[in-house]
């Protein structure tokens, strides 16, 4: 269990080219923002924005937007340096987001938002554990997953245009994959 008030919150949305990182104390203040590039070389800038504001031997807690996907290489890169790297599902961050009347919907924002997630619910996020295995073996499925809608996209294809040139093919060959099919 940590004591919330012994931690300042750095809440990250996370992007392809760039994040936006959100600083608040314990009591949903804001203390400051820093948008730096998705690249490991940038990631020091955080830390020297964020290390401003721990005073009286605060430590920091990241909270990530979803930290397998863009946010993969900065979770690995904090967790390498012993920092507390929390997991917000980008659920919870939608519910803060929608809780307000002016919704508003920009990066900064956003990224307050993944911070006051990680303030109410520090002892209930999960760790962030960016694990090469399980980003390889997603990225494969993916790769089949779009092999196979190529595949079919070229069969598609080759259907049509056979059609046009033999219109009762069909009565020939039942699968135009086949290799009697495709020799023809």
């Amino acid at each position: 269990m940590y004591d919330k008030t012994k931690f300042i919150y750095v809440g990250i949305d996370l992007h392809k080219e760039q994040h936006t990182a959100v600083i608040m104390d314990c009591f949903n203040e804001k203390l400051g923002e820093i948008t730096f590039q998705n690249k490991p070389s940038e990631f020091s800038k955080l830390l020297v924005k964020a290390k401003r504001f721990c005073t009286d031997g605060k430590g920091i807690v990241f909270a990530l937007e979803n930290s397998y996907g863009y946010g993969r290489a900065l979770a690995a890169w904090l967790i390498e340096r012993n920092y507390i790297v929390k997991d917000v599902n980008p659920a919870l961050s939608y519910a803060y987001r929608k809780s307000v009347p002016q919704y508003k919907k920009n990066d900064s924002y956003d990224a307050q938002c993944v911070a006051r997630v990680a303030i109410n619910e520090l002892n209930k996020l999960p760790d962030a554990m960016p694990e090469d295995m399980y980003w390889t073996l997603s990225q494969l499925v993916n790769r089949r997953a779009n092999l196979k809608t190529h595949h079919i996209r070229q069969k598609n294809q080759l259907h049509e245009q056979v059609c046009v040139a033999y219109p009762s093919y069909k009565q020939f060959f039942q699968d135009i994959g086949r290799t009697t099919a495709l020799y023809f």
